[in-house]
């Protein structure tokens, strides 16, 4: 029968999409459900598998860095929000109360990053897990904490920062070896001057800070 606005409601048809959305949301927890007991107990090699990943690509279709995500959004929730990985979640949250597994994968990558504090992680938490926001988000979300944390420095600004405290410890060490060496005299006055080029060449690389 076709759909009208006459029998919509009679039909139940909000209802049975709001069901049918909410399993779409949900259906990546029960397929890391999944890929977890099946990784864990190998039964891929059962299967006639060799590795895990070969069995997601060939049999699932999935591709090895989603199906690596999936699996361990799926143990990050388990061990962190267990509530979430159960049916009875599921079913009585709305879609949008649904976290995608992709933020889960950037929250499981920010409690293992040092850099972000206690108290931003709990930001995020809430925002992936309480808000369910989109990955975009949430990337965006731990740029501006990582910024936020390095004083509001740019990523190569902190790399030319690295570059050059890793140069100036390397000339500095080589201005010490090359005083010790001369003083004991165990190397000629040739290499001793080598020595000296190498470091005023090193200090040369050594870019301004901005």
């Amino acid at each position: 029968m076709p759909l009208t606005m006459e029998n919509i409601e009679k039909d139940g048809l909000r209802e049975k999409a709001l069901e049918i959305a909410r399993q779409h949301k949900a259906s990546w927890i029960q397929l890391g459900q999944y890929l977890h007991t099946i990784y864990k107990e190998k039964l891929y090699k059962k299967w006639g598998f060799l590795a895990f990943e070969t069995y997601c690509r060939k049999e699932l279709g999935v591709k090895e860095t989603t199906a690596s995500k999936l699996l361990k959004s799926y143990s990050f929730l388990e061990q962190e929000e267990p509530r979430i990985v159960k049916s009875e979640f599921a079913d009585e949250e709305s879609p949008n109360g649904i976290p995608h597994y992709e933020s889960v994968n950037l929250l499981r990558l920010a409690k293992e990053n040092k850099k972000i504090r206690t108290e931003d992680f709990a930001d995020l938490r809430q925002a992936v897990l309480g808000a369910a926001k989109e990955p975009k988000e949430i990337r965006a979300q731990v740029k501006k904490i990582l910024l936020e944390g390095s004083g509001g420095k740019s990523p190569a600004e902190l790399r030319r920062a690295r570059r050059n405290t890793v140069i100036k410890r390397l000339v500095s060490f080589l201005g010490n070896v090359k005083k010790e060496l001369e003083t004991e005299k165990l190397l000629p006055d040739y290499l001793l001057k080598q020595l000296a080029d190498l470091s005023r060449k090193l200090e040369d690389q050594i870019e301004e800070e901005r």
